[in-house]
Formats: structure tokens, C-alpha cells, sequence
């Protein structure tokens, strides 16, 4: 397991990963309570939540079309850049379905590239007989996240209401994009 970490960029897609997985948790969490908060129907929250998974569908199947178009590493970028930026929006615009609906409808696309091509990355970076335990080992990251950022993003909803929980994980979600740059850019140096 520490073999695994210790080759370069694992540690980085596992961050990538677990970020990603992690929000797909805290929209689910977190939206209806926001929703309730802004006074609209749990009906509407959970067509809302369907647009966000429908669109996750849509990104997988076209997933290989894009992956032979532009890097796994562009891919991921605008996966972790794209959603961290774009989910800020529906908490605020809850109230106009259209608005929020399309900028889930994006996100969750872009949700839904990230974790098979994460998936890829990490098993792509270690040597071919390491593949399973780098799986196992991107598994516990991503559990660990489920259960570390939940926590965080209570911490962060208990005194600024449900939306920072979900403003919270596009953070990370940028901050885990920035280090995916930043390290690459030392790592080709």
C-alpha cells in the first residue's frame, strides 16, 4: 500500500478522486436541505438530483468518444475546474429550476468523466502487477473522503447553512485541481 503512494502523481489522482466521489455525496446530502430551506418542493429537488445523475450517465457513455479527442490529464482538469466552479451556482438559483438544472445537468457530466478517468490514471501510473492493489488503495482513499468530507462539510453547514457544505467541496475540488497543475508542472521539470 505505502509502495502504491509513494509513485508519483497517485497521491494526486487520489485527490482528484476522492474530491469527485465526495461531491456526488454532499449534492445528494446537501440539496434537498437546501431546498427546503429555499421553499422548494422535495419533488423538484429530486428531479433536480436525476438531471445531476442522468448527465453522470451521459459523460461515461461518451466518455471513450473524449478520451480519443483530448489527455486523460485535460479531462480531468476540466473536471475538477469545470465542477468545482459550476456547482457554487445551484444553491443560489435553487428557486429557478432551468438555471439550476443546467448548471447540475454540467456539473454532473463533469462529475461523471472524473472517476473512471481517475481510475485510469492511478492504474496507469504504477507497474502493471501493482494494478490491484492500486485499485484497493484508490477504493480506501475514496471511502475515506466519503467519510472525511461529509464531516467537513457539517462543520462547515452548521454555521453557514447547507450551502457551504456543498461550497465547501467545490473547494476542494479546485484546490485539488490547482495541485494536479501545480504538481505536474514540477514533475515535468
Amino acid at each position: 500500500m505505502i509502495g502504491v503512494l509513494k509513485v508519483p502523481r497517485v497521491g494526486s489522482h487520489m485527490l482528484a478522486a476522492l474530491s469527485l466521489l465526495a461531491m456526488l455525496d454532499i449534492l445528494t446530502a446537501f440539496l434537498p436541505v437546501i431546498g427546503e430551506e429555499a421553499g422548494v418542493a422535495p419533488a423538484v429537488v429530486g428531479l433536480l438530483l436525476g438531471v445531476r445523475g442522468l448527465a453522470s450517465i451521459a459523460s461515461r457513455i461518451l466518455l471513450p468518444w473524449l478520451s480519443m479527442r483530448f489527455s486523460r490529464r485535460s479531462l480531468l482538469l476540466t473536471c475538477l475546474f469545470g465542477a468545482g466552479i459550476t456547482l457554487i451556482i445551484p444553491p443560489l438559483f435553487i428557486q429557478h429550476f432551468w438555471i439550476a438544472a443546467a448548471l447540475l445537468a454540467v456539473g454532473g457530466f463533469l462529475l461523471g468523466l472524473g472517476q473512471p478517468l481517475t481510475m485510469t490514471m492511478i492504474t496507469t501510473s504504477v507497474p502493471s502487477n501493482w494494478r490491484g492493489s492500486a485499485l484497493a488503495v484508490r477504493l480506501t482513499g475514496n471511502r475515506l473522503g466519503q467519510v472525511v468530507l461529509p464531516l467537513l462539510a457539517g462543520v462547515f453547514a452548521a454555521p453557514l447553512g447547507p450551502a457551504a457544505a456543498v461550497w465547501m467541496c467545490c473547494g476542494v475540488l479546485l484546490i485539488s485541481g490547482a495541485e494536479k497543475v501545480w504538481g505536474d508542472n514540477r514533475s515535468d521539470r
